[in-house]
């Protein structure tokens, strides 16, 4: 059965984990971590992925990345696959490196961006290699604490650390019900538009032509590579909660199916279960934020 291709957000924040095949080893010698790093900043540069964590353990990897205009996939590939030649060459292995594919979660709140650079950066703590974070060679969190100059961009969490109460990262003391989560409707509102602002672009229906060939992407299918990037269960998005990740879940759903799918509006809104009114305000939500220069939701192939 052929793999479902991912969803790319262009803006949109990723947790990006790949594990050793058979949880062996990936990284065996200094040279080994020295080579995925360089690997790694000449593929962000090269796709224009900007690199915000990670944290590499001797039989997996965790990154944080944003993305560009480039899917997520063509980062990995050019990435793993070259590693994994130049593994194979210096242990005189063949075969797979990498365990499948790799994993990847959408980074979808603030407070989820932050707990995770800290579960990054604490992995080898608990892992028991280090008893200090800032102690591990192979870590962006030396990046974070004492300014070292590397390809990491570290700007955008330090501010939203500040933004929250300021010194948090050089205690490590952040805790998920430490950070403040939208409560109010007009808070939750702010925090879609945001959310959307981070990863999407829409164009005008004129730019985003419908093609026959398109409808080879089902609602079904839609709905699964949907879920598959949000990290979230299609009973959210097919339900009637009227919380914020729900809401805008349903929202990029209806516009993806009807704008980049061209489906008809009338299948669309009976697959969600709605009106065709509602649908259709999901879909001309997205389109009216063209003008916040947000990035183009793409559904890649």
């Amino acid at each position: 059965m052929p793999r479902q291709p991912r969803l790319h957000l262009p803006g949109a924040f990723y947790h990006v984990m790949a594990r050793g095949n058979r949880k062996q080893y990936i990284f065996k010698e200094k040279e080994d971590y020295i080579t995925y790093l360089r690997l790694m900043r000449h593929y962000s540069q090269r796709y224009n992925v900007e690199v915000h964590g990670y944290a590499l353990m001797p039989n997996h990897v965790h990154m944080l990345l944003k993305m560009g205009e480039t899917p997520l996939a063509k980062f990995m590939q050019g990435l793993q696959q070259t590693y994994t030649q130049y593994f194979n060459k210096e242990q005189q292995l063949v075969g797979h490196v990498f365990q499948g594919r790799y994993k990847s979660i959408y980074v979808d709140t603030d407070e989820y961006l932050l707990d995770l650079i800290r579960y990054i950066h604490l992995n080898p703590v608990k892992a028991g290699l280090v008893d200090e974070p800032t102690k591990y060679t192979w870590s962006s969190c030396k990046s974070y604490f004492y300014n070292v100059q590397s390809f990491i961009k570290t700007g955008f969490i330090k501010q939203l650390l500040a933004a929250y109460g300021g010194t948090v990262i050089d205690d490590y003391q952040l805790m998920s019900e430490s950070i403040p989560r939208p409560e109010s409707s007009a808070e939750a509102g702010q925090f879609s538009a945001r959310v959307l602002k981070e990863t999407v672009e829409v164009s005008s229906p004129e730019k985003c032509p419908r093609h026959p060939s398109m409808l080879q992407h089902s609602l079904e299918d839609i709905m699964d590579r949907l879920c598959l990037d949000l990290d979230v269960q299609p009973e959210l998005v097919l339900g009637t909660g009227r919380g914020s990740r729900a809401v805008l879940a349903r929202r990029l759903f209806a516009y993806l199916a009807c704008r980049q799918a061209g489906h008809r509006l009338r299948d669309v809104a009976r697959y969600l279960g709605c009106s065709e009114v509602t649908t259709s305000k999901s879909v001309k939500w997205v389109e009216q934020h063209k003008g916040s220069g947000l990035n183009f939701l793409k559904l890649t192939t």
